[in-house]
């Protein structure tokens, strides 16, 4: 809460869908610098060098421990809904299919993070002659296009929902929640 020049509590309403957008483009532009990562340093093959793991490495980390603040705000706002629409079970499966596709994208992003680490520091696909180097590229362009395509969804789906069940005072409750994290 901010204090006014009259000294009167003076609240800030954030809201949860707006919020949630904000952090979609955040991790919309982190994609796009682990992608300009990529072709800056793939060699004829397609496969990422070596030298630029270290980059790739930090640009990864958001997605293995900051990005759990956005996905646990989205559980919230999931959580409110499913308190507002009641057991419809097609509507209850799809939002809990949003919350297992925030797990594996996490799992996944730590394992593509181990897979650059290598061994000791050392490269674990040094010895497959470059396969493992073009399987870890496949591996993140498929963990962009699935944080693309949650992405898409959720604004098309689970946020639309949200801005039209939600009323003012059930996204003021949950923008609090949100704000706490």
């Amino acid at each position: 809460m901010m204090v006014s020049q009259g000294s009167r509590p003076t609240r800030i309403a954030v809201d949860p869908v707006a919020l949630l957008k904000r952090e979609h483009q955040v991790i919309l532009e982190r994609l796009a610098m682990v992608e300009t990562a990529m072709s800056s340093c793939t060699v004829g093959s397609g496969a990422v060098k070596r030298t630029n793991r270290d980059t790739l490495r930090e640009l990864l980390q958001f997605f293995t421990g900051p990005v759990g603040v956005h996905f646990t705000r989205e559980a919230m706002l999931v959580g409110g809904l499913r308190r507002v629409l009641g057991r419809k079970q097609e509507e209850q499966e799809q939002f809990q299919s949003f919350l297992d596709e925030h797990r594996a994208l996490k799992a996944d992003a730590t394992a593509v993070l181990k897979q650059l680490a290598g061994k000791d520091g050392h490269d674990a696909a040094a010895s497959t002659g470059g396969g493992g180097l073009r399987s870890l590229t496949e591996e993140l362009y498929a963990l962009i296009r699935r944080y693309q395509e949650l992405i898409a969804c959720e604004e098309r789906l689970l946020f639309a929902l949200a801005e039209m069940r939600l009323t003012a005072e059930q996204r003021r409750r949950i923008s609090r929640r949100m704000l706490q994290v």
